[in-house]
């Protein structure tokens, strides 16, 4: 491989990499405005499972994520 094809795959990786990182803060603070959500129609008394079902995933799962970021 010649040095020049280098260089581009080593550019393309950079940018790969950028774009994951961006990615994850927004996954980040989608996740966090998602646990004020889940906050606040908790605080309507509506039960995990019913929160979870309209997630998509398991009212555990649900519970451990609130449980994990208790500050968001």
């Amino acid at each position: 491989m010649s040095d020049e094809r280098h260089d581009q795959l080593l550019l393309q990786a950079e940018n790969l990499t950028t774009m994951i990182r961006q990615h994850q803060d927004a996954v980040a603070k989608i996740g966090a405005r998602r646990r004020e959500v889940i906050r606040a129609l908790r605080a309507d008394k509506i039960p995990y499972r019913v929160i979870a079902a309209a997630c998509g995933v398991t009212d555990q799962a649900l519970f451990a994520d609130l449980r994990k970021h208790p500050q968001d």
